[in-house]
């Protein structure tokens, strides 16, 4: 089926905990997030490459949400990037990456994606007008979580220590 790829403007923030525990914390599949209405479970694992089930909520019109389920192919490069690749899902493709980049004490973490719809042309002005803005919104929600939670991790953490 064809479809035209979407790039979904990368997303960046700064996260105030070393690399290596941003890393830990974005691979801990199987685990529920506090606050955050995403989880995950890891069915395989292949050659270096985990084949994980995600449930996802996303806001829809109205502060209506869906729960989504996707199993994706989850390639880490540790510490420097998570890979994911959609193999069961709502789109043709998807494809996206966290890049973790160490600043001092800190984290960038920048994500970047692409999508498709299946529909060719009307697949991708679907996609460009309703999908992207949607899908960036909810990506944005979910680094906010994530961010407050690894940070109040690497407080508890530096407390202990």
């Amino acid at each position: 089926m064809w479809f035209i790829p979407i790039r979904i403007s990368s997303i960046e923030i700064q996260i105030h905990a070393r690399r290596q525990m941003v890393f830990q914390s974005l691979t801990a599949f199987g685990t529920k997030t506090p606050g955050s209405e995403t989880s995950s479970r890891v069915l395989s694992q292949v050659e270096g490459r985990l084949l994980v089930e995600f449930e996802t909520s996303v806001p829809l019109l109205f502060g209506k949400r869906k729960v989504f389920r996707t199993v994706e192919w989850v390639t880490p490069h540790e510490p420097e990037m998570v890979e994911f690749e959609e193999a069961e899902g709502p789109f043709a493709i998807r494809r996206e990456r966290l890049i973790l980049e160490e600043e001092g004490k800190s984290t960038r973490l920048k994500y970047e994606a692409e999508f498709g719809m299946r529909g060719w042309i009307l697949g991708w002005l679907l996609g460009i007008l309703f999908i992207r803005p949607k899908l960036s919104h909810a990506v944005r929600e979910h680094m906010t979580v994530l961010k407050e939670t690894i940070e109040a991790q690497a407080q508890r953490s530096s407390s202990v220590s």
